[in-house]
């Protein structure tokens, strides 16, 4: 007991033995709830703090934080939410500022992409469990010989592209998936200050890089003829379960459906092209938020601690695959070909942003990704100069 107590000193828990209740909001289900509901138990055996999970749409969570926190009727904790939805709640007020219970060890351990996405205006408003994101995954049965480069990727793709199959398919009209080819080349959806701030006035979308990464998907459909009209998610995903398509570009919550379908797969980063340039799109990370209205913060803070510790993080990748935000949870799982080749895929992924204005960001470029996969004509560059000027309402 007495090695236990030095160690759980050693990663900032902050006393011991508190009565207050802690209410907690999460989207889990099924294993992960499990999981959760695992660590609220012991952690209750260790802290003697009581811990009530609430279980909520996702979808949900955000507005009820917003009109609820100030009320006082909230969670103290949301376990966990994607980054991406932090910054309409941290200008609204009911977010607190995790800066003051991260530890110097936990912030060291910490992915980097993970930091800055829990980020914003300075302040730390969530302390990041796993990250998330698109990586290639490849039938092996189909491509014996992985890909060595981008160009050796596209030629394999097209000499499996037939009647009765397809090389390479993915949700092209979806900006969340395509930012790859974008990003890769020079794009950018917001620029950062020197304070590694997002800037919403500096949008990136329509340089030379994002011009360069759309005109390549429209070789992938024109001149490639890897990707016919009408190809969206569930396309993709139905012909790669069904074992008729070679390659795709999908995130780690389409794995389980895969392997359940029987095809023996392969995780890698979409490969380099031959002149070096390598390719990463976004990443999302989801981590624990806590209730700027919480009347039991000093809890709360440290069940967020008991879950974002390493032995956790590996816990929970163990039982469902999700990549630790922890760079020693990260190595100890690095063994599970699956966890270790989206983490591979990820290594460079851009945080998508967590400011409001990303909202103003997504219809107009899902506009341009269908107008310029339209035609083989299409001018790519008027075409994201028209979205970049939606975006900032002029």
């Amino acid at each position: 007991m007495k090695k236990f107590f030095i160690s759980l000193l050693a990663i900032g828990f902050l006393g011991l033995g508190f009565a207050q209740n802690l209410t907690i909001w999460t989207h889990f289900g099924d294993a992960e709830l499990d999981w959760l509901q695992d660590q609220a138990t012991s952690f209750e055996n260790v802290f003697g703090t009581p811990v009530e999970i609430v279980k909520i749409d996702l979808g949900e969570i955000k507005q009820k934080m917003l009109l609820s926190a100030p009320e006082g009727e909230a969670a103290d904790l949301i376990v966990p939410i994607p980054h991406d939805q932090i910054g309409e709640m941290a200008v609204g007020g009911v977010l607190a500022d995790m800066s003051g219970f991260a530890t110097d060890s936990y912030l060291e351990d910490l992915n980097t992409q993970a930091q800055l996405a829990f980020s914003f205006n300075g302040k730390l408003f969530g302390l990041p469990m796993y990250v998330e994101g698109p990586a290639l995954i490849v039938n092996t049965d189909l491509v014996p010989n992985l890909p060595t480069n981008f160009e050796d990727m596209m030629a394999q793709a097209q000499k499996l592209t037939t009647d009765d199959g397809f090389g390479f398919l993915y949700d092209i009209g979806n900006f969340y998936f395509s930012y790859v080819w974008l990003h890769s080349n020079g794009g950018y959806v917001f620029g950062r200050d020197s304070n590694s701030d997002l800037v919403a006035s500096d949008i990136g979308l329509d340089n030379n890089g994002a011009i360069t990464g759309a005109e390549l998907m429209k070789k992938f459909r024109f001149d490639y003829g890897l990707i016919p009209t009408g190809v969206d998610y569930g396309v993709a995903d139905g012909q790669f379960s069904d074992g008729s398509l070679a390659m795709t570009y999908n995130g780690p919550w389409a794995i389980a459906n895969y392997k359940d379908a029987g095809i023996n797969l392969k995780v890698m980063p979409v490969p380099a092209m031959k002149d070096g340039t390598e390719f990463s799109g976004f990443m999302g990370v989801q981590g624990i938020l806590m209730n700027q209205f919480s009347t039991n913060k000093l809890a709360a803070a440290n069940f967020a601690k008991w879950l974002t510790r390493p032995q956790a993080q590996i816990s929970l990748a163990l039982l469902t695959g999700k990549i630790p935000s922890s760079n020693a949870a990260a190595a100890k799982v690095a063994d599970d070909p699956i966890i270790a080749g989206f983490s591979a895929a990820l290594a460079n992924a851009e945080p998508m942003p967590n400011i409001p204005e990303m909202g103003n960001i997504w219809g107009p470029m899902g506009d341009a990704l269908t107008v310029l996969l339209d035609s083989q004509d299409s001018n790519v560059s008027e075409i994201l100069h028209e979205a970049v000027k939606q975006i900032k309402g002029q």
